[in-house]
C-alpha cells in the first residue's frame, strides 16, 4: 500500500511540474537597468543595490492590479539582473500555455522589500517597464522570454529616477522653516 501511495505521490508531483508555467526572468544587453538622476544618465552598477519584481495577472489586468511573483537583484555586470532561467511561476494560478500580462519594476534595495514600500518611504530611485504579455511554457520546453522585440515582450530598458518632491510639498517645508524661525526668534 505504502509503494503505491508513494509511486501516486510521486505521478502527481511530476504532472504539477510538467504544468506549472516558467518564464525567462532576466534581461538582455539592450534591456538595461539604468538611472537617471538630475538629468545624469547612466547604467545601474553596484550589484545587489536594486531589487527587480516580476509582477502578473490575467490578460487585462490593470496595472494596479499586478500582483509580485518573483524578485531579482542585479548582478555585477552593469545594468544586468537575472530572477531565474527558468522563473517558475507559483502553481497552479499561472500553468504553461495560460497568456498572462506582466510589468518588470525596479528599485533601489534600501528603499523597502516590496515596490509599494519603495513608493511609501519616498527614498532612493524606482522605475517601471510599460506592460508586456506573455504565455509561459510548461518544461520540458524552453521558457518564455519576457524581453526581446518578439510580440508582448519588453524590447527598452527600465529607467529609474529619483523623487521629486512637488511645489507644495516644498511650499509646507518653507512655511515650517520660516515658523521656527520666527518662534526662535521671539525668544
Amino acid at each position: 500500500m505504502k509503494k503505491i501511495l508513494l509511486a501516486c505521490t510521486a505521478l502527481l508531483a511530476a504532472v504539477g511540474a510538467y504544468g506549472q508555467g516558467q518564464v525567462a526572468f532576466a534581461n538582455t544587453s539592450t534591456t538595461l537597468l539604468s538611472t537617471n538622476v538630475g538629468g545624469n544618465s547612466g547604467t545601474a552598477t553596484g550589484a545587489g543595490t536594486y531589487r527587480v519584481g516580476l509582477y502578473v495577472g490575467a490578460v487585462g489586468t490593470p496595472e494596479a492590479s499586478l500582483t509580485i511573483v518573483g524578485l531579482a537583484t542585479n548582478n555585477a555586470l552593469a545594468g544586468r539582473f537575472s530572477g531565474g532561467n527558468p522563473f517558475l511561476l507559483p502553481s497552479p494560478t499561472y500553468p504553461g500555455g495560460t497568456p498572462l500580462d506582466f510589468q518588470v519594476r525596479a528599485w533601489t534595495l534600501t528603499a523597502g522589500t516590496t515596490y509599494e514600500e519603495a513608493v511609501a518611504s519616498g527614498l532612493g530611485l524606482r522605475g517601471v517597464s510599460g506592460l508586456g504579455q506573455v504565455t509561459p511554457t510548461a518544461s520540458p520546453n524552453p521558457p518564455a522570454a519576457l524581453f526581446g522585440t518578439g510580440a508582448g515582450q519588453l524590447s527598452s530598458g527600465i529607467v529609474m529616477t529619483g523623487i521629486v518632491p512637488e511645489p507644495s510639498s516644498i511650499a509646507l517645508g518653507l512655511l515650517g522653516l520660516g515658523a521656527i524661525a520666527l518662534f526662535r526668534r521671539r525668544k
